[in-house]
């Protein structure tokens, strides 16, 4: 609010206007009469004026003789005025303008004011800078009013040197502000009571590549990698508590990149609710070299495996988790035969060069380098968990001695290397630092035999090691002589008791006559690495003979988690479709819920494939896994298969199956799923199934399962 908003008595009256000026008499002084008649204005106002808290004078004109104005002379000053100017009001009437304030004559003020009694018009002059005393005083900053009023003028003033100086500093701070959010190396953002962004600093653009229009009003935790998501959600909760959250995170790029970021979090509380300061701090190349030390640290130099107290400390937890599994873990030890003699011929670079080879050739073997150490000298450290029997390691053991033989060139210098590995196994509570001893104990006694091969502390398990690598070779050898063959088991629906397809079964014909089960040479054949190549076997014989059945027959085929891990394995199922000359929606692909448990993004990808071609995926064993449902949801699979052990347990009357059975199949009719179950013996379990709604059935009571289809052309079982 101005002066003139104050103090309406300020404002001129018309009449006062056109009253008369104040003159000069001959000698250039005031002319009494029109001053008088000015002056007479004011009187009534008297009171007010001396009550005035800022200072206020009245100015007449002084005017030569050829009526200019030459000066202002002091007619009236108030209390503050006095004060201001430091005399009585004795002394300043009377007084000249130009002689108090020397200043006007040469910061055109003079000029403004004579301005003002010739036109008649106000001047509002604010924050005016001026010094408080004298030409040289420091300089104040002053709003001025000045009026005329009947050919004077009133001059107010205010010392507003306060306020411009505080503008001044907030001026500067909020400069200050721009340029260091504009320049600071340091991301800030403002985020509401949503976790929304509400600002973010100008430096986001440089750092992290965004512009700031994309990211206003974004949730902030989109910003966060994936991994790192949980705990800044947990320390955004425990702000009020803790105060301020300090740490590091993984923040998205404007290029889709990740980088770590220095996050320091501070609540805020406002009118509008809760909120919060983020400010993140580019920390990526100390994180990276931070890292590569870590990993310095930890691994050896020459192979890139993990250094002993890495590989004793993998083995500590391993050991810790076979508690209560009754499962066996095996660590062996790999000794490079011959290092000394390349190390004397080639130098120490020459067998640096060697250990990488074969570090190389391990790891590729296991698959995991996780479970590949380096121990000391010329050793590597294995480590196998779980496994069924600690007579399982010698299949590994084998592959491996396998692997290293294969010859190098080494400066120009063919090697055939070869290793020596020693075997020990423990179940839980085996202390890391003894079964390391104990398999490089056993690896010396395999250096003993003569080298190129492998030895085991315990020699009971030694001869069952042996007896199971005969046995993966009699599979080996079987698989070369053909002798495995597919046997075929009929599916029947429930309700028309027709054939709708059958299952191939995989059976061993030995050359002694004897018919081997699956459940009597399947598990060593996973062991030993061979399950895939007998179920593409299955796979060709159980196409073949579908293309020789009706149109509207099926085949299901079972895949183990080995084979449809495989990288090339929709290509070998749509090859042997193609071979066959078999649509592809007549082939059934079943897989087990455990096996489902192995699958990755790769493995889906292969899974959707296979099943955009046609191919139809079935759920066998359903009832015994760990995580189905999930699967039957996010996979495109067509059918259950109800676990025999179910329909065993309706025939004991067991009322827990019967229920279990009952939920399963509602399941799959939710999702609009084909239905077999296995194991069906009588009429009775038929009947209880199908009124269950199970759709088809396999089983005794339908036949076993046999070389070739019998009657396949048959409509009825």
């Amino acid at each position: 609010m101005g002066f003139s908003d104050t103090f309406p008595f300020l404002h001129p009256r018309p009449r006062d206007r056109e009253r008369g000026k104040a003159g000069t008499n001959g000698d250039g002084g005031v002319d009494p009469g029109p001053l008088t008649a000015g002056l007479s204005a004011w009187a009534d106002s008297q009171p007010i004026l001396d009550a005035l808290p800022d200072p206020l004078v009245v100015l007449v004109p002084q005017r030569s003789s050829s009526g200019g104005i030459i000066d202002f002379v002091y007619a009236y000053a108030n209390a503050p005025a006095c004060a201001y100017h430091h005399r009585s009001q004795r002394q300043m009437l009377g007084a000249r303008l130009r002689q108090l304030h020397p200043a006007v004559a040469t910061n055109g003020l003079f000029e403004q004011y004579v301005r003002v009694v010739e036109t008649g018009k106000a001047l509002d002059l604010d924050a005016l800078d001026y010094p408080n005393d004298g030409a040289t005083g420091p300089i104040h900053h002053y709003d001025i009013r000045v009026v005329p009023v009947g050919g004077v003028i009133c001059f107010l003033w205010r010392d507003v040197t306060g306020r411009v100086h505080a503008q001044k500093q907030l001026q500067d701070a909020e400069r200050r502000y721009r340029l260091l959010a504009r320049h600071a190396s340091d991301v800030v953002i403002e985020v509401d009571a949503d976790h929304r962004v509400l600002w973010v600093s100008e430096s986001i653009e440089a750092l992290l590549g965004w512009q700031q229009p994309a990211v206003m009003g974004r949730a902030a935790i989109e910003f966060v990698h994936r991994d790192d998501r949980g705990r800044a959600v947990r320390a955004g909760q425990d702000l009020d508590e803790r105060g301020p959250f300090e740490g590091e995170l993984r923040i998205l790029c404007a290029d889709d990149s990740w980088r770590w970021m220095g996050v320091t979090a501070h609540a805020l509380s406002g009118e509008k609710g809760m909120a919060w300061v983020l400010s993140f701090r580019d920390i990526h190349d100390e994180v990276r070299i931070r890292t590569e030390l870590h990993h310095t640290i930890q691994h050896d130099f020459i192979t890139g495996l993990a250094v002993r107290g890495v590989a004793l400390e993998r083995l500590r937890r391993s050991l810790d988790g076979l508690k209560g599994s009754g499962e066996t873990l095996a660590v062996l030890s790999i000794g490079i035969d011959g290092l000394t003699q390349v190390n004397d011929a080639l130098t120490h670079t020459g067998g640096d060069k060697l250990i990488a080879f074969l570090a190389a050739r391990i790891t590729k073997e296991i698959g995991n380098p996780d479970q590949v150490g380096r121990g000391t000298g010329d050793e590597f450290i294995v480590l196998l968990s779980p496994l069924p029997s600690g007579a399982d390691a010698a299949l590994t053991a084998e592959r491996i001695l396998r692997a290293c033989q294969a010859p190098i060139v080494i400066g120009g210098q063919p090697i055939d290397p070869t290793v020596s590995i020693g075997i020990a196994t423990a179940r839980a509570g085996t202390l890391p630092d003894e079964l390391l001893r104990d398999a490089s104990l056993a690896m010396r006694q395999a250096k003993v035999r003569g080298r190129n091969c492998y030895a085991f502390v315990d020699d009971a398990l030694a001869t069952e090691a042996h007896t199971r690598l005969m046995f993966a070779a009699e599979l080996q050898r079987g698989l070369a002589a053909g002798e495995f063959a597919a046997w075929f088991m009929p599916i029947v629906a429930f309700d028309t008791g027709e054939v709708t397809g059958y299952e191939a079964l995989v059976r061993w014909l030995r050359p002694d006559g004897i018919e081997m089960e699956p459940a009597a040479f399947l598990p060593f054949a996973e062991r030993s690495r061979l399950i895939a190549r007998i179920d593409l076997v299955v796979l060709h014989q159980a196409l073949a003979a579908l293309s020789r059945l009706p149109e509207s027959l099926t085949m299901a085929v079972n895949v183990s988690a080995a084979t449809f891990s495989l990288d090339d394995y929709p290509e070998l199922v749509c090859e042997a479709l193609r071979v066959s000359g078999v649509a592809p929606h007549r082939l059934h692909l079943e897989v087990t819920e455990t096996a489902l448990l192995t699958v990755t993004d790769r493995i889906r990808q292969q899974i959707q494939q296979l099943a955009s071609h046609g191919v139809r995926w079935y759920v066998d064993d359903f009832g015994t896994g760990y995580s189905s449902i999930s699967h039957l949801r996010d996979l495109p699979i067509a059918g259950l298969k109800l676990d025999q052990s179910f329909t065993a347990a309706m025939r004991a009357k067991d009322h827990k199956s019967l229920r279990l059975a009952q939920a399963l199949v509602g399941v799959a009719e939710g999702l609009e799923l084909d239905t077999v179950a296995e194991g069906v013996a009588t009429i009775e379990e038929a009947c209880l199934l199908a009124s269950q709604g199970w759709l088809h059935g396999q089983g005794w009571l339908y036949g076993k399962a046999t070389p070739l289809p019998v009657d396949p052309f048959a409509g009825s079982v």
